[in-house]
């Protein structure tokens, strides 16, 4: 199976949003995501020739979505996310959360993980993928992705925890 069994239009109509989420996700701004995603589908239009289906589509789009971002994020030479001050105390633990402001607690403790953990978290929780599909995105062994996505959930605690009231909208 090569690139000419795959018509490269319904690629990018199916994989569109998904990308962009990715780029959203990692790059925390619309313009910057749209921007991810063009740059994503022009790199696999000029490389559809040689892809040979060893892998999913979507795991050669992931791959080649991750780095892009990983190239603007060193372009513009600083992270995405915040830094939390440690004395902020955490939110009360019994007090009873609308499933809207647990949303937005969620996305803004991801915010301020560093790029790997949130593309971890990202990969797995949000888009679903499996162990394996990760690894095969990433390159990496799936023992591998078992311990990131462990550090990154224990991380993404830590964030919920610290993360003050004040900075919800």
């Amino acid at each position: 199976m090569n690139s000419h069994d795959f018509d490269f239009q319904e690629t990018l109509e199916t994989y569109w949003d998904t990308i962009y989420q990715l780029g959203l996700r990692m790059l925390g701004n619309a313009t910057e995501a749209e921007e991810m995603a063009q740059q994503t589908f022009f790199k696999a239009y000029l490389a559809w020739d040689q892809f040979q289906g060893r892998s999913q589509i979507k795991t050669w789009l992931f791959r080649i979505g991750i780095n892009v971002c990983r190239k603007q994020l060193q372009d513009r030479n600083r992270f995405q996310g915040c830094d939390l001050d440690p004395q902020w105390s955490a939110a009360d633990p019994d007090k009873n959360h609308s499933q809207e402001e647990l949303k937005d607690r969620v996305q803004a403790a991801l915010a301020c993980l560093e790029p790997k953990h949130r593309l971890i978290l990202t990969l797995f929780c949000i888009d679903g993928l499996r162990h394996l599909e990760i690894a095969n995105i990433l390159n990496v062994p799936e023992g591998t992705v078992w311990s990131r996505l462990h550090t990154a959930k224990k991380k993404l605690a830590q964030k919920l925890q610290n993360l003050p009231q004040e900075t919800l909208p």
